[in-house]
């Protein structure tokens, strides 16, 4: 199936409510992430499907929800795994041996 019938099914098949419109906000939102592959685009439709968002509104609301809840940061982030090492921290093996 090519691209322009891949478009065609998800415009003629989709349970969205405006196919039109969210076939092109998935375009636009996939060129403002650079991204210009037909796979991304249809991976946001996808993703819209499955959390039956089937119209901009409903998008548009979603997505704004999701910039309000702040973001989980990663544990890697918040809490370093061991401790600093100072810079002036020179290693001898032998310190604190009887020679």
């Amino acid at each position: 199936m090519n691209g322009k019938e891949q478009l065609l099914a998800w415009l003629d098949d989709s349970s969205f409510l405006q196919p039109k419109e969210l076939i092109l906000k998935a375009m636009n939102i996939a060129c403002a992430n650079n991204k210009r592959r037909l796979s991304y685009v249809v991976g946001i439709l996808k993703n819209w499907q499955n959390e039956s968002l089937l119209t901009v509104g409903e998008i548009d609301s979603y997505h704004e929800k999701q910039k309000s809840i702040p973001k989980q940061r990663k544990s890697t982030e918040s809490f370093p795994t061991g401790r600093a090492i100072p810079g002036r921290f020179k290693l001898d093996l032998t310190a604190g041996e009887e020679g």
